[in-house]
């Protein structure tokens, strides 16, 4: 897995530049094999969730955001670098956000819940 490639999709995805994300999420899901394969391909979901968050198509986001957790929660509390568990959580939260503004209980979505992803330091050897 490349670190870089994972870096850039998460500085690119905190800074709500979302199409940016995806287009990280893509190459490093095309690059990948094996168990790195199913991991981007959770990360890619999570990324185009958020874009189509922000592009007001609920529906499609949650199916997105849905599909992203079925495939990350696979991978315990971090995989690589990646924080896994963190990243699960708020894309909960955004799923259940998601359901009440497709069911009229909010008008808009909550922007405030929109997460940080987070890279785990490494220790030095």
């Amino acid at each position: 897995m490349s670190n870089a490639m994972l870096a850039n999709m998460v500085k690119s995805f905190n800074l709500r530049d979302y199409d940016g994300a995806v287009r990280h999420s893509a190459e490093g899901l095309a690059l990948s094999e094996g168990r790195d394969e199913a991991f981007w391909m959770g990360l890619n979901e999570t990324c185009e969730g958020y874009a189509l968050i922000a592009d007001k198509q609920m529906a499609r986001a949650e199916t997105k955001l849905v599909g992203a957790m079925e495939k990350l929660r696979n991978f315990g509390f971090r995989y690589e670098s990646f924080e896994v568990t963190a990243a699960l959580a708020a894309i909960r939260l955004a799923v259940e956000e998601v359901r009440a503004v497709r069911a009229g209980r909010k008008k808009v979505f909550d922007v405030s819940i929109v997460p940080q992803l987070r890279l785990a330091a490494k220790a030095d050897d």
